[in-house]
């Protein structure tokens, strides 16, 4: 039923609109085929449907309208106006005083609810619709008038509500999944960090021979585990970082600051890891930026994200570009800019979704949770502004986003 419901529906907004639009007319064949199918659905519809003119007077009525309407009597009324079961409540008869007055007639579609009892004494109810139709210089202007049974419309009504709770079901039980991914992160970052602070501390309090010289081999072996120790603690604080942020527990320290002096620290910061792979960090900055509104630590954790990254991606020997630059009079522009490996186009969507990685061995000397760019997104989100990447396979990828310069007259 639902679907002989919605195909009636289809066709009959088909009809309204062909004899509404104002198209090229197609081919006499063309129009005696449209014609008979018109008049066939329309005799036939499942729906009650009348047309009439300006006056009232009836000039159309299909076999449904006929049934449910006149009753045993089928013979046309001359007027709309003597459908009696049309206007028994007060709605209606409002209405047919509106029709009657003609010149107030109502040009959007009308919607009325009408209950009547039929030839058997059986109660019937209806949503019907009434449009009006603008004339043409080959047509007079005419009322449409459509039925729909209210058991129809309470069907779809039903229908509908069960899928809207359906949906808020699948909602609260994806959002309580989500906030229980986000504890157990939290909970696991930091049991695993709490003993791994430990660890390192015992390993840097070894490595100084305070507790007794070593050998070169042993010197080797703890410099290799402090390395993965450092590494693992990285991976820790991100995860515990990223687990802070989906549970809203981030706070932003906005103050002014001038960009070029806290690039050139992040930069610093990043170049033993650069130089470490023979690379180069460049910085290109425009001269007398004014200050924009940031969080200082905050920043510096989305530049040195974004440099790792490039660096991570970049050939041995290659060049990573930090550039800033006036973007508009109200927005700094702050940019990182590499020669590695690219993106693909069909990954760039992807590529800010916690925990994706792209796995390209040949390039990726190193490992990581695939957070990096996720935690730089909802950062950036709190300044206001969002991560904006640009990269082509085998040319690069430009990593850049906009801070919002202090006001100054504030």
């Amino acid at each position: 039923m639902m679907q002989g419901l919605a195909i009636s529906i289809a066709l009959f907004i088909l009809i309204v609109a062909i004899t509404a639009g104002k198209s090229a007319a197609p081919p006499k064949k063309d129009r005696e085929i449209l014609q008979s199918l018109t008049s066939a659905h329309f005799e036939e519809s499942i729906f009650p449907t009348a047309i009439f003119d300006g006056n009232l007077s009836v000039v159309l009525m299909n076999k449904n309208f006929r049934d449910k309407f006149l009753g045993d009597c089928q013979q046309k009324p001359a007027s709309i106006a003597d459908v009696t079961r049309l206007w028994q409540t007060t709605e209606g008869k409002t209405l047919l005083t509106q029709l009657q007055k003609s010149s107030n007639l109502p040009q959007n579609p009308v919607f009325i609810h009408i209950d009547f009892a039929n030839d058997r004494n059986e109660k019937e109810s209806y949503i019907t619709v009434f449009r009006y139709f603008e004339g043409s210089s080959k047509a007079d202007p005419f009322f449409s008038l459509t039925a729909v049974d209210s058991r129809h419309t309470a069907s779809i009504a039903d229908d509908l509500v069960a899928r809207i709770a359906e949906k808020d079901s699948n909602l609260k039980k994806l959002e309580e999944v989500d906030r229980l991914k986000s504890e157990f992160l939290a909970t696991l970052s930091h049991e695993l960090k709490t003993p791994l602070v430990s660890i390192k501390g015992y390993l840097d309090l070894i490595a100084s021979e305070k507790m007794g010289p070593l050998t070169e081999k042993q010197t080797k072996a703890l410099q290799v585990t402090l390395k993965n120790a450092s590494h693992l603690n990285s991976m820790i604080s991100s995860m515990l970082n990223f687990a802070r942020m989906e549970a809203g527990k981030l706070m932003f320290d906005l103050v002014h600051q001038k960009l070029p002096q806290r690039i050139a620290e992040t930069v610093d910061s990043m170049r033993p890891i650069a130089d470490n792979r023979n690379i180069t960090i460049q910085t290109v900055l425009e001269k007398d930026l004014p200050a924009v509104i940031v969080d200082p630590e905050l920043i510096h954790r989305v530049m040195c994200n974004l440099i790792e990254n490039s660096i991570k991606f970049s050939a041995t020997g290659s060049e990573v570009t930090v550039e800033a630059s006036r973007f508009s009079p109200q927005l700094i522009k702050v940019q990182v800019v590499d020669k590695g490996c690219g993106i693909a186009a069909d990954k760039l969507e992807l590529i800010k979704t916690p925990f994706y990685q792209i796995v390209k061995s040949d390039t990726r000397p190193s490992s990581g949770l695939g957070l990096g760019l996720a935690i730089c997104e909802k950062i950036l989100v709190g300044h206001g502004t969002s991560l904006h990447i640009e990269s082509r396979e085998g040319q690069g990828t430009t990593c850049s986003f906009n801070l919002r310069v202090v006001d100054s007259q504030g």
